[in-house]
């Protein structure tokens, strides 16, 4: 008889990993924040960020230093981690591993859909479903050539912060505004989702996201922006993979010395490349240094951080309450989206463009701390969140028990 997959059990889980969902699921809805507030894009020429002064602007600068850019990293470092983590418990107990991936990519992508469509246009699930797709076949190569693969890419997106700023300019001084706008779809994207997150009904915003994008209109375009957005993660879920396959977090004292220098080598070099943007907000190639540069590296810091912090009584009593986020990050991710949107846009309490950035990241931690409490609630009763049951459900063909 053969045996049949079964979900993670409740013993099998890594506190570590759960703490730093947790902590990413924090710096997701404050670097969000900006973005549920301000749109998409976060093009300050249509709005004023500022309006509680200077409280405001430290607000920005921290959001942009350490938060923007490096926790979109550290999720796909974790989603990595986490596949490369069920293909080894599957493998090791004789279970197939296919059938499994393949049903969990597909109803992940079919989530991230209906997310992006009727919640949230911000999505990273879809991206990450699509990027499952390369993911599938790196797990067959060996961790020589996951690391070396995840550094290719991560490495290929960080050199875009070698284009100087004049590049970007090049030329533009002969063309007309309104031909600089042919040429950038971005521009008109941008006051349309301004006017209709504002402005518009519910049913306009969900017509507004099935037809435009920053790329250009229409479903090509959306395909064509998606498979950026995964092509952005790839390096980094490739990474997690490898960390995985080397148990370094598994058994971190045996691995400390890697982690503490890949903690001070990550802060210092994200400090370097992530803070020169507030001083040069409209610079293109700064910007990319701090995202694509320095984002990583952040999250280097961050994940070396944690996991040395776990290896101690203290740190783990610390940062232990993490874990009830992190084990519903799913659901709480999906739960942002659905709280923010009420909050900010027209068709709920309608604060877009109003509260200003500091209130703003305020509200943004005052959601999490209330997921940080209901969560611990759920877990008390429940085995698992809501939507890691279904998603469970659909992927193991079974329906995993959920009440304690």
């Amino acid at each position: 008889m053969s045996q049949r997959s079964n979900p993670t059990l409740e013993g099998d889980r890594i506190i570590t990993l759960d703490m730093l969902r947790g902590f990413a699921l924090l710096g997701i809805i404050l670097a969000n924040s900006l973005h549920f507030q301000y749109g998409l894009m976060y093009e300050s020429s249509l709005f004023n960020q500022y309006p509680n002064g200077g409280i405001d602007k430290f607000a920005e600068s921290v959001i942009f230093i350490f938060v923007q850019a490096s926790f979109y990293p550290l999720f796909s470092f974790l989603f990595g981690y986490g596949m490369a983590l069920q293909k080894h418990r599957l493998l090791e107990k004789g279970l197939n591993f296919n059938g499994v991936f393949w049903r969990r990519t597909i109803l992940l992508g079919i989530f991230g859909y209906l997310h992006a469509i009727y919640l949230w246009n911000g999505d990273i699930l879809l991206p990450y479903a699509l990027a499952s797709v390369l993911l599938f076949f790196a797990l067959m190569m060996p961790a020589r050539g996951l690391v070396i693969t995840g550094l290719i890419m991560v490495g290929l997106l960080g050199s875009c912060a070698l284009v100087p700023d004049s590049l970007y300019e090049f030329g533009m001084e002969n063309y007309t505004e309104e031909q600089i706008r042919e040429m950038n779809p971005a521009i008109e994207f941008n006051e349309n989702e301004f006017d209709v997150l504002e402005n518009g009904s519910y049913s306009e915003v969900v017509e507004f996201r099935q037809t435009e994008n920053p790329v250009f209109p229409g479903i090509l375009g959306t395909i064509m922006f998606t498979a950026t957005q995964a092509i952005g993660v790839i390096g980094l879920i490739l990474l997690g993979a490898y960390i995985m396959r080397k148990g370094w977090i598994k058994d971190p004292i045996t691995h400390k010395r890697k982690w503490k220098t890949m903690l001070w080598i990550g802060l210092l070099v994200a400090l370097l490349t992530k803070t020169p943007v507030i001083f040069a907000t409209e610079s293109m190639q700064l910007g990319k240094l701090q995202s694509l540069f320095g984002g990583p590296f952040l999250t280097m810091f961050f994940v070396s951080a944690f996991v040395l912090a776990a290896t101690t009584d203290r740190g783990r009593k610390i940062l232990q309450p993490l874990s009830y986020a992190g084990r519903m990050a799913f659901t709480n991710y999906l739960f942002q989206s659905l709280i923010m949107t009420t909050i900010f846009y027209n068709y709920g309490f309608g604060l877009f463009n109003s509260v200003g950035v500091f209130v703003g990241a305020l509200i943004a931690i005052a959601v999490f701390i209330v997921q940080l409490i209901l969560s611990k609630v759920w877990l008390t009763f429940f085995r698992m969140g809501p939507l890691e049951w279904l998603w469970r459900a659909g992927t193991y063909l079974q329906l995993p028990k959920l009440k304690k």
